[in-house]
């Protein structure tokens, strides 16, 4: 006989209490203090009066075109009629005009957004920049 009776009774009982422990344990409901000084509440406090007054951040937009003056405006004319809610942005960086789209405070906003007009503009990519906060 591979285990003994005194072997199955042990871990018969070892796995029952083991259940009866887990069990209680989970059962238990606790209390959560947080304890804060004044120091930590005035520099929380000064952080978000600085926020207050940002007027830009880091964030992502789409760039749709790099070329010339006329062919930015005539290109954003027409992503205006697809994208009305989409803000457009014209970037002049001697010699060339640039497009940039969108206002995402994340990647993977940029992305979800990248996938939608790179059916209408497959050379689109998404750049980090300064973007604009809108209050």
């Amino acid at each position: 006989m591979l285990f003994s009776t005194k072997k199955i009774r042990f871990l018969s009982s070892f796995f029952i209490l083991f259940i009866i422990f887990n069990s209680l344990a989970q059962q238990n409901e606790g209390e959560l203090k947080i304890e804060t000084s004044a120091k930590i509440n005035t520099v929380v406090n000064q952080k978000k009066e600085y926020n207050k007054n940002l007027k830009t951040l880091k964030g992502y937009r789409i760039q749709l075109f790099y070329g010339s003056e006329k062919a930015a405006y005539k290109i954003k004319d027409e992503f205006k009629a697809l994208y009305p809610d989409i803000t457009t942005k014209i970037i002049f960086s001697s010699p060339q005009w640039k497009i940039q789209v969108g206002n995402f405070t994340t990647r993977l906003e940029a992305d979800r957004a990248l996938i939608q007009i790179k059916e209408e503009y497959p050379g689109a990519i998404i750049l980090a920049t300064e973007i604009d906060l809108d209050k």
